[in-house]
């Protein structure tokens, strides 16, 4: 049986067939995940009726780091940049303070995982008491959790925590 939808990447005036999904509802979930990956806009296109569906490009998105290691920051920096999401990197907590003085809008906090935890934990404190609709995202070294994180996630995962980015800051 042949899948009745096909997924599209629209690039340079060009239709790419990437892959096909069994239903709607599979290859919606598929095109957000790929978009909050790669980005782009995409099509979902039914084979049989011909019907299309475009699905934009999100918004770009605010992402403030707070990284306690120039080098872990820089390669999330490029990394979030190259999916399309502007990055505001810090290196401690009273440069991140300093920082969001100046209200920032800001999509998403990214906590680093090279500091001790009570240094991580205050920040998390201060960004939920500051900035209590924005989600927190703390990468860590293995499967430990930073207690007021509204996400926890191994630093290596990369492809998860991208998709998280995706869910949290729409």
């Amino acid at each position: 049986m042949v899948n009745p939808f096909v997924i599209l990447k629209l690039e340079n005036g060009r239709i790419h067939w990437l892959e096909a999904a069994p239903d709607l509802k599979t290859a919606k979930a598929r095109v957000k995940m790929l978009a909050a990956l790669v980005g782009g806009e995409y099509m979902i296109r039914n084979h049989e009726t011909g019907a299309k569906i475009s699905m934009k490009p999100p918004k770009k998105r605010i992402v403030f780091q707070i990284g306690y290691d120039q080098k872990g920051l820089n390669a999330r920096a490029e990394l979030l940049q190259r999916f399309g999401h502007e990055v505001i990197s810090v290196t401690n907590n009273e440069a991140a303070k300093e920082a969001l003085s100046s209200s920032r809008d800001v999509d998403l906090f990214i906590v680093g995982h090279t500091a001790p935890e009570e240094t991580r934990k205050e920040m998390v404190g201060w960004l939920k008491s500051n900035y209590p609709k924005v989600k927190i995202l703390a990468l860590n070294p293995s499967n430990n959790q930073l207690i007021g994180a509204d996400y926890n996630i191994v630093l290596n995962a990369y492809d998860e925590w991208l998709s998280l980015l995706a869910a949290a800051a729409s």
